[in-house]
C-alpha cells in the first residue's frame, strides 16, 4: 500500500510515493511519546508528543527535498524520518531528565492519576 503525493512544479504531473511503513513505524514512536505524556500528566508544551510530531514533519520535508535534489530517484523515507524523531526524543529526554525512564521502563515513576490504588487487606 502506498500513498501518492503529486509533485509540485512537475510539467509531466508525476507523483512521489510514500509507503505505509514510513508512516506506521515512526507513528509507533510518536504514540509512545503521547502515551508517556498522558501517563506522566504532562501538558502539550512540556511533553514529548509535540516535539516528535514536529520532528516527523521535518523528516518528511527533508525527504521531499532530498527527492527533488536527486532528480526524482526514490529515497528511503525512514532514513530521514527516524533520526529526526529519535534525536528529538533523546535530546528532550536528556534535557528534561526523563531519558533513563523513557529508555528503561517507558512509563513515569508515579502511577497514572486516573488509577485508584486500593489498599490491600491482610487477612
Amino acid at each position: 500500500m502506498l500513498l501518492k503525493i503529486p509533485r509540485m512544479f512537475d510539467p509531466w504531473g508525476g507523483y512521489s510515493i510514500i509507503g505505509f511503513g514510513d508512516i506506521i513505524l515512526p507513528g509507533l514512536l510518536v504514540t509512545f511519546a503521547l502515551r508517556y505524556d498522558w501517563l506522566a500528566n504532562k501538558r502539550l508544551k512540556s511533553g514529548y508528543f509535540l516535539g516528535t510530531m514536529s520532528a516527523y514533519g521535518l523528516g518528511l520535508l527533508i525527504t521531499y527535498i532530498a527527492l527533488n535534489l536527486m532528480d526524482g530517484h526514490g529515497q528511503p523515507a525512514l532514513l530521514y524520518i527516524v533520526p529526526f524523531i529519535l534525536g528529538t526524543l533523546f535530546v528532550l529526554g536528556h534535557k528534561r531528565g526523563d531519558l533513563k525512564t523513557l529508555w528503561t521502563t517507558g512509563e513515569p515513576e508515579r502511577p497514572c492519576p486516573h488509577v485508584r490504588l486500593q489498599p490491600q487487606s491482610s487477612s
